[in-house]
């Protein structure tokens, strides 16, 4: 009796400590036998974790009562390290329970919900004199990265680091970084969020160091995670020494190779890292890096090596000739996707550069009738339809939405009426694919090869997120997730720690994709319509802007030097333009014959419209009947066209008063 309750005190002390899982040696002389015969709680406890229906609460409810009738000695190794997975929930389950929290709540506390579990498992192993495995401590960081719990991450870090038995490796190192990479994602009060990324600043340089002074190699998920961590902290400077030193690319010389000291050989440039990159220079407000990053990383240089050996011909020259090494250097690039325009275009935008908007987006919209063809064809050729890739680059309204925005702050008329002309096009070509693809599928029914055999897989399986190409956020579970946050850093798998990364070609779902098509048509005809009720507007108020102007006499900026009254001694576009001139250069409609106003401004409107000509219809058939003043009181409406009676008998009052 006395034990078990001397155990229950000092479990309650384990759950209020801070975290640290050792606090016993990893070897000492066991003071009692093993029994040979398991308890009833023992015997419970197997049969609940042989079971896959029991609930983590029930199994580690079982555990505990296990451990206050016989002690963790009665239980093996291998008891505690299936309690260890099993007593909480999945990382999928755990992910969308703390986005939950951290929406629902002002300040949440960051941490996981099961870490005192993992501390008193950890303790027990530790207490019947085994040490826990690699494995545990894998299985314990991967709960946290779910979380974003950077802090419990690099606790379970520094113990394994102070072990001799179990060092961290790259896996470990690529788990903490991912679990200090989702917290910096993850959303908080602004005031908080510079002490997060200095916290982050201060956990990354600790594991730079640790690598370097144990001298473990790089690979290209710790590459691309660090990367992403260093984008959030706005460490520009070593992150282009890390771009210089991981993958061979110097900013301030694209068409240069670097020069390496022989240690290492340059990672794999991946299209994760390019995103990464445009998307850091971005947010750093480097516009010339952010262009010139793009244009040299999205290109292949074939004949740069030539160029690069061709400067040095002459011997007699001093400097270093140039080895073998730097003249068979491949440049590193990678193909552009829809993330990645996605990207450039929004922060294009928020610089105010119409030029570069305008070129981008045009050729975003040449690149997907490329990708689109290619598919087209490929898809008739190919002998299997799942030796197709799927494609990675779909406009989508995403891409319009920020030069929409920039044309709609600088009131730039012209870029607003070449954005509405373009996406009509785009709509068009996306309905041809889908009644193609439909088409084709019909095909294969008749003939009797759809749906297609299943085909092994050749690329390991990754997390089930729905992707839409058409939308900033997505629903993941219930909870609204930024797309860049979820495809940059949930979906790695820090098990693949391969130097030379492998690319995943994923095969072509022709449901999917016309799923995704019919969904960007939806949305591209909505925002069609929205950009020309915008555009109206603004050519509306131009008008009266600029009207205001030539009733008040003064001069305007024509682009028509005959109107403006330029002459070749004066060629000055900017004169005084009479108000009956001005009437014809805008095209104002004429008023009407029983003198009532024009369409008011908002006249793009469809039922504004309707509802306009409907009482113009009216007014011209009341003035044949001469009955307009009873119809309009027995009608009780306001009329768009003329003011009610009561304002007008109002107006009369108030004069005569």
């Amino acid at each position: 009796m006395l034990r078990a309750v001397c155990r229950r005190r000092c479990s309650s002390q384990i759950r209020n400590r801070t975290y640290t899982t050792a606090t016993f040696p990893t070897s000492f002389s066991l003071d009692r036998e093993i029994s040979a015969t398991c308890s009833p709680a023992h015997s419970k406890l197997n049969i609940l974790l042989a079971s896959s229906k029991p609930a983590p609460n029930d199994i580690w409810a079982s555990y505990n009562d296990a451990l206050d009738a016989a002690g963790p000695h009665e239980l093996d190794l291998s008891t505690h390290q299936k309690v260890l997975q099993r007593c909480t929930l999945s990382m999928n389950q755990m992910r969308k329970n703390s986005r939950r929290q951290y929406l629902s709540m002002a300040r949440p506390a960051p941490g996981h919900m099961h870490e005192t579990r993992f501390q008193n498992v950890i303790r027990n192993i530790l207490s019947t004199g085994y040490t826990p495995s690699r494995e545990d401590y894998h299985f314990i960081l991967g709960q946290f990265t779910a979380v974003g719990h950077s802090i419990g991450s690099i606790g379970v870090y520094n113990e394994m680091n102070s072990t001799e038995y179990c060092l961290p490796d790259n896996v470990t190192i690529a788990l903490v970084l991912q679990s200090i990479a989702h917290r910096l994602v993850l959303p908080e009060r602004r005031a908080d969020r510079q002490e997060t990324a200095n916290h982050a600043r201060r956990l990354l340089k600790q594991i730079l160091d640790d690598m370097r002074r144990r001298r473990i190699p790089w690979t290209n998920t710790n590459m691309d995670l660090t990367i992403r961590i260093m984008k959030h902290t706005s460490d520009e400077e070593n992150f282009d020494t890390l771009l210089r030193l991981g993958y061979g690319i110097d900013i301030r010389y694209p068409d240069r190779p670097v020069l390496y000291d022989g240690s290492s050989a340059p990672l794999p440039f991946t299209l994760h890292t390019l995103n990464t990159v445009i998307n850091m220079y971005g947010q750093g407000g480097n516009l010339s890096k952010l262009v010139q990053a793009f244009e040299v990383l999205t290109v292949p240089l074939p004949d740069a090596q030539k160029h690069f050996s061709a400067s040095f011909e002459d011997e007699d020259d001093f400097g270093v000739a140039p080895s073998d090494a730097s003249t068979s250097f491949r440049f590193p690039w990678a193909r552009p996707n829809t993330t990645t325009y996605t990207f450039l275009l929004r922060h294009i935008s928020q610089h105010n550069k119409t030029h570069l908007a305008r070129h981008y987006l045009r050729q975003a919209i040449n690149f997907d009738i490329e990708v689109s063809r290619d598919l087209r064809r490929k898809i008739i050729v190919t002998p299997h339809l799942e030796d197709v890739r799927a494609p990675r680059m779909a406009i989508n309204r995403a891409m319009f939405v920020p030069v929409f925005a920039l044309s709609n702050r600088n009131k730039n008329i012209a870029l607003m009426r070449w954005l509405y002309d373009r996406i009509p096009s785009v709509i068009r070509r996306k309905k041809a694919d889908v009644l193609h693809f439909s088409n084709f599928i019909k095909h294969l029914e008749r003939v009797g090869k759809w749906p297609p055999p299943p085909k092994p897989r050749k690329y390991p399986p990754v997390s089930k997120i729905p992707v839409s190409t058409s939308k900033e956020y997505v629903e993941v579970d219930g909870v609204r997730w930024h797309r860049a946050d979820v495809d940059d850093i949930l979906a790695l798998n820090p098990d693949h720690q391969q130097p030379v990364s492998v690319e995943i070609s994923k095969p072509i779902d022709l449901r999917l994709h016309l799923r995704i098509l019919k969904t960007d048509i939806n949305e591209l005809t909505v925002y069609h319509g929205y950009i020309r009720s915008v555009l109206a507007r603004s050519i509306e108020r131009v008008k009266d802007k600029i009207g205001r102007r030539v009733w008040k006499g003064r001069d305007i900026y024509l682009k028509d030097a005959a109107l403006s009254g330029a002459t070749a001694d004066h060629p000055r576009l900017r004169g005084h333009v009479s108000k009956e001139a001005w009437r014809q250069i805008v095209g104002y409609k004429p008023k009407l014959k029983a003198g009532f106003a024009r369409p008011p401004s908002h006249f793009h409107h469809k039922v504004i419209r309707h509802q306009y000509w409907r009482e113009v219809k009216n007014i011209q058939e009341d003035q044949v009947k001469g009955s307009f003043a009873g119809r309009s009181q027995l009608s009780g409406r306001t009329s768009m066209l003329k003011p009610s009676s009561s304002s007008i008998e109002g107006g009369t009052e108030s004069k005569s008063s």
